[in-house]
């Protein structure tokens, strides 16, 4: 029996050692070069195959959640190399966590993204649910038909209602045109059925709205899950109510009552999107001409300027967006609209809880002596919290720190912002904050601290800043009434217990503090 071997054709014992041997160099070198070539593809590193993870995601121009989330675990589980390597240790904090925004700066760096960028198709990142670059925010107009609602829009009045209306969705128009949708609330959620061109041209915006759905009562319940369940992505989702809680279930009970049950409500409401959405509530008056009605649905005729309200609900990336985008910029002055009053935010944001802070050695506002401790020089570090060789001033032995700290996270108002007496300060020197300016320092920070002792102490101490978180703050508070029954220019039943409730989804721990900043003396 013969055997054939490769492409001789020639019997086994008809070949030459020769070509055996190198039949058998040519097949082993072949072999090496497979295993070679995976070896180098299983020693490629974790930000190599970061790399190839977001190429693949961008191939069609988005990275989505999905792939976000897959790429938050890939890097969970490669944390400590890419911490390591030099050109992914940005991603990683000190404590081992993730940095968002570091991720996202990382993937804009990425080739696919910047060859993406130069052909000019702009890939969207929607990291969280919400795009952080991509599509502009779209704007939802929920408008209460209730009878308490209708003479906002009287033929009598200024017309002041209408046109703070038409001003928001003017300028949401500009941004993002004919993108807008216009809604009815009451016991309903219904869409209105006009385009803006359609409403703008209303003589009374509520002739319309009045055939949707029951207008004798407010289901605060259905309108705010509504609103809260279907605002995702680049939605802003605006409610325009004058936020009076009548519900016809609790008729018979007494104010006390239903005021409680108004707090527990939007607490049980708002409680499943506290880490997820915020929401921006701004009071403003307008004139008002016709039947008021009370909570407990009692009539009386008025006239004059009564309070009401708009509520801008939005994820937290879309309300960030509406915060910081230059694109914004002229929306969310809201202080500008007609009527404008006043404004409170709930949120949750870990930049406002740990704020980035540094204390100014050079600042021309300083009085003594200290300079930066040693062992923060050695490791340049970015932020100076460690003080060495403190000294009071010579003259009249007082001591003044200058803090710059980025308050840019803390969506609440700038009067509140720059208070001194708003913050509280702990340690031996019985320092306090007796200057708080606007300042556009390094590292972002907004806002410079001015902290002053007239007997400083010796030896190794800790000073500690809080800023003060307190609810209601005095325009909520000053709103609020338990009896309407004589409606007036500036008081809203219940307004107070109301929002208690969405305070307590948002700060269910009442946390008494916003932030805490330290600083290390010797």
């Amino acid at each position: 029996m013969w055997v054939k071997f490769g492409r001789t054709g020639l019997p086994y014992s008809l070949l030459t050692i020769k070509q055996l041997f190198m039949i058998c160099t040519r097949f082993c070198a072949w072999l090496f070069a497979v295993a070679l070539l995976g070896g180098l593809v299983g020693c490629s590193s974790s930000a190599d195959q970061l790399d190839s993870q977001i190429s693949d995601a961008l191939e069609d121009n988005t990275l989505d959640v999905e792939e976000a989330d897959a790429l938050r675990v890939f890097i969970g589980q490669e944390s400590k190399a890419l911490g390591k390597d030099k050109k992914t240790s940005i991603l990683i904090t000190p404590d081992g966590k993730l940095d968002e925004s570091a991720l996202v700066a990382y993937i804009k760096r990425n080739r696919t993204y910047r060859k993406l960028v130069k052909e000019g198709k702009n890939p969207t990142l929607n990291l969280s649910g919400g795009a952080v670059a991509g599509k502009p925010l779209r704007l939802k107009l929920y408008l209460e038909a209730s009878g308490s609602m209708f003479p906002y829009d009287a033929p009598g009045g200024n017309g002041l209602f209408k046109r703070t209306l038409n001003d928001v969705l003017t300028e949401f128009d500009a941004v993002n045109p004919n993108q807008g949708k216009l809604f009815v609330v009451n016991t309903e959620v219904n869409d209105l059925g006009l385009s803006l061109s359609q409403f703008f041209k209303e003589k009374d915006i509520f002739t319309v709205a009045k055939t949707k759905g029951k207008t004798t009562s407010t289901d605060f319940e259905k309108i705010f899950s509504d609103i809260l369940q279907n605002t995702s992505g680049d939605d802003l989702s605006i409610l325009v109510s004058d936020l009076i809680y009548s519900d016809p279930s609790l008729t018979g009970m007494s104010a006390q009552k239903t005021l409680d049950a108004a707090s527990s409500l939007l607490s049980t409401v708002f409680n499943p999107y506290a880490n997820t959405h915020s929401m921006l509530v701004i009071k403003l008056k307008a004139d008002f001409d016709g039947t008021y009605y009370s909570w407990n649905n009692a009539k009386k005729k008025y006239t004059g300027e009564r309070p009401y309200y708009l509520c801008l609900i939005g994820r937290n990336e879309a309300m960030q967006r509406l915060y910081q985008d230059q694109t914004y910029q002229t929306i969310r002055q809201f202080n500008e609209l007609p009527g404008y009053q006043d404004s409170w935010f709930f949120g949750r944001d870990t930049k406002a809880v740990t704020p980035f802070y540094s204390v100014l050695v050079n600042d021309p506002a300083r009085k003594g002596r200290f300079k930066r401790s040693d062992e923060e020089v050695r490791n340049h570090d970015k932020a100076v919290h460690a003080l060495t060789d403190v000294q009071p001033d010579v003259a009249d032995k007082s001591l003044t720190i200058p803090v710059a700290v980025d308050l840019s996270a803390l969506r609440v108002p700038a009067s509140l912002l720059t208070n001194a007496s708003q913050y509280d300060v702990s340690g031996k020197d019985n320092f306090r904050v007796t200057s708080v300016q606007t300042y556009a320092g390094a590292n972002g920070t907004t806002h410079k601290l001015l902290l002053t002792t007239d007997k400083p102490a010796r030896g190794k101490r800790t000073v500690t800043i809080r800023l003060r978180r307190e609810f209601p703050p005095r325009w909520i508070e000053n709103t609020n009434t338990t009896n309407d029954a004589s409606p007036d220019a500036s008081s809203t039943f219940g307004i107070q217990n109301l929002l208690q409730g969405v305070e307590r989804a948002y700060n269910p721990n009442n946390q008494t503090d916003y932030f805490t900043l330290t600083i290390n003396l010797e």
